[in-house]
């Protein structure tokens, strides 16, 4: 049946091609049904032992085929062999869908981190640090995170003004050194008229792009410019193979600082049962990742990300904001954003519900069981909501709870925001799916399931 769902597939984008003019609707239930039928032959494909979406997606993307070789991945040390087809590679690449929705997504998040830490009790010093930064730019001329983070200082003049009393550190990390010059000259370009080496005086931003492995070249990054002690965002976007906790905690532990990591759960099911494959313990900080095996197929990604998602609470970050993205082929990437503020997890909340329909992604909560497709649309869609506030309620003593507790546990532990939460109650009464009445000593509304 899946097999014959993929062909299905294939013909939705004949038939999208062939008739360009479709309602909003349409377009909806088409891309729905693209982005299921690719999942499931995905998972056709993969319980056969085909190539998984990183070998796909290597293909194209010659940055996974080398952070399989520096040891983001199960790889282990690069042979001569492999060095000599990372030296082949070319330096920029073209940008996935869910790439560039993922980098909207950054640049919103951006947009409201720099004022809040320029602007705010830190006066600018504060560090903005990549491990895996790549060049900059993609193959279209699209600009990659490491510029989109830079912009969002040197297009703001208000911003521009505030850090020159203290200087913002931008810290880059990259394998490669043809991609590290192009990443310096894709900045300089963003830079001018100053030179890079002038931003620190005339701009209050010091920039600094050195080649290596994220670890321990970041670290040591970290630790030269002192940054320890004031607020640090990482963005550990290895495409899906982790980072090693050791990191992230040293993060967590350190004031106002947050976290931003990509995560593939299938690289780590492949190998749960190789010993001798060490970076999953590495990632998840014990072995006891590996009972994946024992998981059944339907249970092994969700049960991968409830267990990386209890490592990074365990790090140290209270709030733990984790989502797939996915995108109209039904390619899917998972991020995990790690903070200790509510102010953080309200403001990248925000920034999620607003990233550009046009890119054609949607979300999944890894907790909603029906895993639903949420497409970015200017009116999200909160069926998953709907879902995961009644089970919230079932598990409730007396089935109920105020609004305010409901909001809160959507804030806390779904993808929705506070609002979305408060709307949905408010349909939910309506309809008759709850009973909502004022509590008289409490002068609270509370929320009871029929």
């Amino acid at each position: 049946m899946s097999a014959r769902l993929w062909v299905s597939h294939r013909q939705v984008d004949e038939h999208e091609i062939a008739r360009p003019v479709l309602t909003r609707s349409t377009r909806r239930a088409l891309l729905t049904l693209d982005v299921r039928a690719s999942a499931m032959a995905r998972e056709v494909r993969a319980g056969a032992h085909e190539p998984n979406d990183r070998t796909r997606r290597a293909r194209r993307d010659p940055r996974h085929r080398e952070e399989s070789i520096q040891g983001a991945t199960f790889r282990g040390p690069p042979t001569e062999e492999r060095r000599t087809d990372m030296a082949q590679e070319p330096v920029v690449w073209d940008a996935d869908p869910h790439t560039k929705a993922k980098h909207d997504l950054y640049r919103r998040y951006l947009d409201r981190w720099m004022p809040i830490m320029i602007r705010g009790a830190w006066k600018g010093d504060v560090t903005y640090a990549e491990g895996f930064s790549g060049p900059g730019v993609y193959a279209d001329g699209s600009p990659g995170s490491p510029l989109i983070a830079f912009d969002t200082i040197r297009q703001d003049e208000s911003l521009r003004a505030r850090s020159v009393k203290k200087n913002v550190r931008m810290l880059f990390v990259e394998q490669r050194s043809d991609r590290c010059d192009r990443l310096r000259e894709e900045l300089a370009k963003r830079s001018h008229p100053l030179a890079l080496d002038a931003l620190p005086e005339k701009a209050g931003i010091t920039v600094e792009i050195r080649q290596g492995s994220y670890d321990p070249t970041l670290v040591a990054l970290l630790d030269e410019h002192r940054c320890w002690g004031k607020p640090i965002l990482a963005v550990l976007d290895s495409w899906g193979g982790g980072v090693n906790i050791d990191l992230v905690q040293r993060i967590a532990k350190n004031p106002s600082s947050e976290v931003l990591i990509t995560l593939q759960p299938q690289f780590f099911s492949r190998f749960a049962d190789a010993p001798e494959r060490k970076h999953g313990d590495a990632v998840f900080g014990h072995s006891r990742w590996r009972d994946v095996a024992k998981q059944p197929s339907h249970r092994k990604t969700r049960w991968l990300i409830e267990r990386y998602r209890d490592t990074i609470h365990g790090a140290g970050f209270t709030h733990v904001l984790d989502f797939e993205l996915v995108d109209h082929r039904g390619a899917s990437l998972y991020l995990v954003f790690g903070t200790a503020h509510d102010k953080g997890l309200q403001k990248m909340k925000e920034a999620m519900w607003e990233v550009d329909p046009g890119y054609g992604s949607g979300y999944r909560d890894p907790r909603d069981p029906n895993q639903q497709t949420l497409l970015i649309e200017d009116r999200p869609q909160t069926h998953a909501l709907r879902r995961l506030i009644r089970a919230h309620l079932e598990a409730q003593p007396a089935r109920s709870a105020t609004v305010h507790e409901i909001c809160d546990f959507a804030f806390r532990k779904t993808i929705f925001k506070t609002a979305q939460a408060s709307s949905v109650v408010k349909e939910m009464a309506e309809q008759g799916d709850v009973i909502r009445v004022r509590h008289p000593q409490r002068n609270l509304d509370v929320i009871t399931l029929r």
